[in-house]
């Protein structure tokens, strides 16, 4: 008989694990679900910051806005805007489209469509990380075509425009 009571034990406590891990899994995608809308919804909308090409002293002050942040599918997020470099004076103004991956936070940020293309580089992008609570992003530059590195440092702003940051 005392084996029989164990036994019937032992099966219940296996139903009841499988009930909680079956729970588990219905929760996980939920929380999951909920924390790319919070991304989408917490994502500042503004940040100032500065770039320098790795070996170049010269501070390039930033400004980038994103008019739309939207979630991709559960684990990954995109945000679309403009920015402006002010360097020595001069403005170049570009329009920026960022992707976020929810699991570590990695971003990559593509500069597009620069109002003054002779000397801006493009053909490249940023790879970083946004930090925990969507106030920093810190990411390298890397040129397709030469490999050549520089160095992004954001924080965010209660709001900026696509303008000079020295105005800020």
């Amino acid at each position: 008989m005392r084996h029989a009571r164990i036994a019937e034990l032992t099966g219940s406590m296996s139903r009841l694990g499988l009930t909680v891990v079956a729970a588990s899994l219905m929760l996980a995608s939920a929380v999951r679900a909920a924390d790319i809308k919070q991304l989408t919804e917490r994502l500042p909308h503004a940040y100032i910051g500065e770039f320098l090409w790795d070996g170049d002293a010269t501070v390039q002050h930033l400004v980038i806005t994103f008019d739309k942040v939207q979630a991709l599918n559960e684990q990954n997020a995109e945000a679309r805007g403009c920015g402006s470099y002010e360097v020595g004076g001069h403005v170049t103004k570009i329009g920026v489209q960022m992707f976020i991956r929810l699991s570590d936070l990695e971003v990559e940020l593509f500069e597009r469509s620069p109002d003054d293309s002779g000397s801006f580089e493009t053909e490249g992008s940023h790879r970083g990380k946004l930090s925990e609570d969507f106030k920093q992003i810190d990411a390298q530059w890397t040129t397709t075509a030469n490999g050549k590195h520089g160095q992004l440092h954001l924080r965010a702003a209660a709001s900026a425009a696509c303008e000079p940051t020295a105005e800020l």
